[in-house]
């Protein structure tokens, strides 16, 4: 006798599970929002007359981002893993043996197709003598 076929599937994640990969992508779109919230916030002052605003803001512009480009790449770690680790469970289950029977297909009334054309590029109009 063959053995079985058998398919690798997944389980649904849990809720916890759920909730995590959520906060991945929740923080992932912050991040992005900071990132372009931050630029927006200085390039006005970045174009100011006074040199002391404008060193400021660029300085400040400057922390913000080494700040951000230090917290995203770390948090993407740690929520990563945490998605990674909360997924379903992997279960080996067997192949159906038989495929299901499939429904009879409901043939639904349509248009009818147009008469044929005579031969020539140009469609009748009116009558046929």
């Amino acid at each position: 006798m063959a053995e079985p076929i058998l398919l690798e599937v997944r389980e649904r994640r849990s809720r916890f599970g759920r909730v995590v990969k959520w906060v991945f992508l929740a923080f992932q779109l912050v991040m992005v929002l900071l990132m372009l919230g931050t630029c927006a916030a200085v390039t006005p002052y970045l174009t100011g007359p006074d040199p002391e605003v404008v060193l400021g803001a660029g300085l400040f512009g400057a922390a913000a981002i080494g700040v951000l480009w230090t917290v995203w790449p770390l948090g993407t770690l740690v929520l990563g893993v945490l998605t990674l680790l909360t997924r379903g469970a992997r279960r080996l289950i067997p192949a159906p043996t038989e495929a299901p029977a499939m429904p009879p297909p409901i043939s639904a009334p349509g248009p009818t197709s147009p008469p044929p054309r005579r031969a020539g590029g140009v469609p009748d109009t009116g009558r046929l003598p």
